[in-house]
């Protein structure tokens, strides 16, 4: 089952420790964000974060005032985009600290305001004793304390608001999704303190890992001091040792020390650590190729040891964004493949920005663009929640496939707008409706927890046009906030050489989705146009006409008081149907 946070086993779980909805939907909702799977707007690095947007800020002021770099004027753009950010988080800060981010809001701010009176003449010391007086720690330790309330009851929407915060703070802290499910299911069998599952100590754990491409390493214990090696050789390993299919001519095992809060966590980053050691060899040794194998121990602090393999996930099926070759996005999307392939997460995201800026885009388009991902997010998010609602129970769900068809055996929609059809409600719905928006409601019930939470936070949203403009404004400046921050990531580790940031794995995450996301509303669209024999529509056209549609749909939403009228089955390709569902 692809999705882990409902499965069986952990639904059983909560039901033999008797946790109500809001409970589910806590631990359900966490690990849902930290599962590689989930695509931007559900993912922790495509989260709307106070936290993170401080982090990056402070992150940006330190370099500028020790590098120059961004530039006076990326600079004001990322406080901007923090700034929209912390606004948007305030409401859940009212359960713990609130203080911290009034004044990590004043700070930004003031920053702002000393960019617009000097501009380039901007002084160092100015963003330099702005960056000390951000404390994204403060901000960090006041989430973490959201647990007891969110345990005894927040209602709907601040409780999906507080849950995606408390999930960037948990991958932050060094956590893996599938580790912190093993660890919940254990918890739940004796419950003691969450934040200690969340947030547990890190500890030391030594990761083994094998290198291909010699038997000896000299002067790794000069270049890591507490790193100890062995030479392998595949004929001398016993017949079951996990190491023979790692061992391919001239390798070596490598054994470091990492501190970390979990095994995978510890394997994650003793492959980073690694990797940038063998950068020094690979300097050295410019005729050979030296790389880490894929499989991985890690003896835990109690001994414990914990094998396994990075991971990658295959299908049965591969298909190409297009049918056909599009001239203008080959470059993007060879660009984009070298970014999944790189273990560097600043340079994964530096590549992202680069594959997206071979479509044509630039910093001064990034609006466009944001806007773009805003609409394609709410077809997405709306494709995403009918996966989940009809996960399991074939009985029940009945009646919503009879409204709702989908074709094949993941039940992959025949019509977003059938589907929306069943979240709006409607005064006067005929027999076979009424019938699918009962069959949600017991559906959702019957799941309970997360999926019962989004089902509400849908229903809600789409019963009030001017709520639903306020969320894709959300969804436009958190895209913003990514793609100015993916900018600033390309510039520090191309231009100035910064290969370490805070919060860089979660960067290069969101640089891959917002690449993935816009090659496929971009091959969509030209599939489209070559079906109809049209001429190809250039990228940075496609970003402005979207960018247009995204404002005109916000501007109708907002007077028109219902959404009866909306149209997302095909809100990001070029035919202007985004505003016809109902009419005759």
């Amino acid at each position: 089952m692809r999705y882990q946070y409902l499965d069986a086993r952990l639904r059983h779980a909560f039901d033999d420790a008797k946790l109500d909805r809001g409970q589910r939907a806590l631990l359900q909702g966490v690990l849902r964000a930290l599962d590689p799977d989930a695509h931007l707007g559900e993912h922790v690095a495509g989260l709307n974060s106070a936290f993170l947007a401080v982090t990056r800020a402070q992150v940006a002021l330190e370099s500028h005032a020790v590098e120059d770099q961004p530039r006076w004027n990326l600079l004001r753009r990322i406080i901007t985009t923090s700034l929209a950010c912390v606004d948007a988080a305030k409401p859940a800060y009212v359960h713990g600290g609130a203080g911290e981010l009034a004044r990590a809001r004043r700070v930004l701010l003031g920053v702002d305001a000393a960019i617009a009176a000097d501009g380039q003449r901007l002084d160092p010391q100015v963003t330099a004793a702005a960056a000390a007086k951000l404390d994204p720690r403060a901000l960090g330790d006041a989430v973490k304390r959201w647990i007891t309330p969110l345990w005894n009851g927040i209602e709907l929407p601040l409780r999906a608001r507080m849950i995606a915060e408390v999930a960037v703070v948990v991958a932050v802290h060094g956590r893996d999704g599938r580790q912190l499910r093993a660890d919940l299911l254990r918890w739940l069998k004796k419950p003691g303190d969450l934040e200690e599952v969340l947030w547990p100590e890190p500890r030391r754990h030594v990761v083994a890992l094998v290198v291909r491409g010699a038997r000896v390493l000299r002067h790794l214990d000069e270049l890591l001091p507490e790193a100890r090696q062995e030479p392998l050789h595949r004929n001398r390993l016993p017949k079951d040792d996990f190491l023979k299919d790692a061992v391919n001519g001239s390798s070596v095992l490598v054994r470091l020390p990492v501190n970390a809060a979990d095994t995978h966590t510890a394997a994650l980053r003793g492959r980073r650590i690694l990797n940038e050691v063998l950068d020094q060899y690979a300097a050295g040794e410019r005729l050979t190729e030296l790389h880490v194998a894929p499989v991985w121990q890690v003896s835990g602090p109690g001994g414990r040891v914990t094998r396994g393999t990075e991971h990658r996930r295959t299908v049965g099926n591969a298909y190409p964004l297009t049918a056909y070759w599009p001239a203008e996005l080959r470059s993007a999307m060879r660009v984009a493949n070298l970014a999944r392939q790189v273990d560097a997460p600043m340079a994964s995201a530096g590549l992202a920005w680069s594959a997206l800026e071979a479509t044509g885009l630039d910093p001064s388009k990034i609006a466009w663009l944001a806007k773009a991902c805003a609409l394609q997010m709410l077809r997405q998010h709306l494709i995403s929640l009918h996966v989940l609602v009809i996960n399991h129970d074939d009985e029940l769900r009945r009646p919503l496939a009879a409204q709702v068809p989908t074709t094949g055996v993941k039940h992959h929609l025949r019509s977003v707008d059938a589907w929306l059809e069943v979240l709006v409600r409607n005064n006067r719905p005929n027999e076979q409706l009424a019938a699918a928006q009962e069959a949600l409601a017991a559906l959702a019930e019957d799941e309970g927890g997360l999926v019962q939470d989004l089902v509400e936070l849908w229903q809600g949203r789409l019963a009030d046009s001017k709520v639903l403009a306020g969320w894709l404004r959300e969804q436009e400046d958190t895209a913003a906030a990514v793609l100015e921050w993916l900018y600033v990531t390309r510039n520090l580790a191309f231009h100035a050489g910064r290969f370490v940031s805070p919060a860089d794995t979660l960067t290069a995450h969101a640089g891959q989705a917002v690449a993935d996301l816009t090659l496929e509303f971009l091959g969509n669209w030209r599939t489209v146009e070559r079906q109809r024999s049209r001429q190809e529509t250039s990228s940075v056209e496609i970003y402005r006409r979207l960018a247009q549609r995204q404002d005109q749909l916000v501007a109708r939403l907002k007077r028109a008081g219902s959404v009866r009228r909306l149209s997302v089955e095909d809100i990001s390709g070029p035919d202007e149907k985004w505003w016809s569902r109902g009419k005759s």
